[in-house]
């Protein structure tokens, strides 16, 4: 065979075979190479198209985890395939534990031309899961939510349904509005919309989470999240630390063994 056609015979392979996993949706619970014990639907990455409703056996015995990515450019869908949107090592520990399982929510939010809207439309699409998984059973104490960068923000949004629909969150690097180095250049993010959204936040009557903020990252350092530790004392557990990876620390994570074991501790002490 030809060598030239033979490499773009390959090459055209490729491309085919990334465009047909690129259509699976990522929405659905993730296995992690568990049997299917409690016939879980949908499972991550296993069909194309709309996301079908949640079903599962024995509910009422099961923890689930909802994971939200972060939003790279709120005016585009995310795209989930990407390494840094991963459920974090760190957090996979709660696997671990006997009839837990985690869904990932592969967010299809953007602004849609009005600003800061897609947290709004996170929200409803978490809102939607809640409710799925409590229709076939699952009690909102065994619902956790987490999630990173936009994703943790947007379970923080969440909290006027904490112990409605869902125990509490666990988040890394909560973020929102862009770079503080650009309060400036694009002032209505930081200025206008991320006020609104913190105002929002604090009207719930609690909020009970586990954050960990970084005291490199651009977006939102401990110092920038302390107002929720000030507000909610006894049910926030702010955790910051430096490892020099700023935002991107929860996938480069120096002191993961430590993440793990706090993750794990305030897991347990939260069931």
């Amino acid at each position: 065979m030809n060598m030239k056609f033979l490499l773009a015979f390959l090459c055209s392979l490729f491309l085919c075979l990334n465009a047909h996993a690129g259509n699976k949706n990522f929405s659905g619970f993730m296995l992690f190479g568990s049997p299917n014990t409690n016939n879980l639907e949908p499972i991550s990455q296993k069909y194309k198209g709309k996301t079908p409703k949640i079903n599962l056996d024995n509910g009422s015995d099961l923890t689930i985890i909802i994971y939200s990515h972060g939003t790279s450019r709120p005016q585009k869908k995310e795209n989930c395939t990407k390494s840094y949107n991963k459920i974090p090592q760190s957090l996979k520990i709660l696997k671990k534990f006997d009839n837990t399982y985690f869904y990932y929510l592969c967010s299809k939010a953007t602004d849609g031309g009005v600003l800061g809207s897609y947290i709004d439309k996170r929200k409803i699409e978490i809102n939607k899961v809640l409710d799925q998984l409590i229709s076939v059973g699952v009690k909102p104490e065994n619902i956790f939510l987490t999630g990173y960068s936009a994703g943790g923000w947007t379970s923080l949004m969440m909290m006027d349904q904490v112990g409605k629909k869902f125990n509490s969150a666990i988040v890394f690097a909560p973020a929102f509005a862009g770079p503080r180095s650009e309060i400036n250049k694009y002032p209505r993010w930081r200025k206008i919309e991320r006020p609104r959204q913190v105002k929002e936040m604090i009207e719930a009557k609690i909020i009970k989470a586990l954050i960990f903020a970084y005291e490199d990252d651009a977006f939102n350092r401990p110092q920038e999240l302390n107002f929720l530790k000030k507000k909610y004392p006894s049910s926030i557990k702010l955790i910051g630390y430096k490892c020099g990876k700023g935002h991107s620390t929860v996938n480069e994570d120096c002191k993961i063994k430590q993440t793990k074991e706090i993750i794990k501790d305030y897991f347990q002490s939260s069931k």
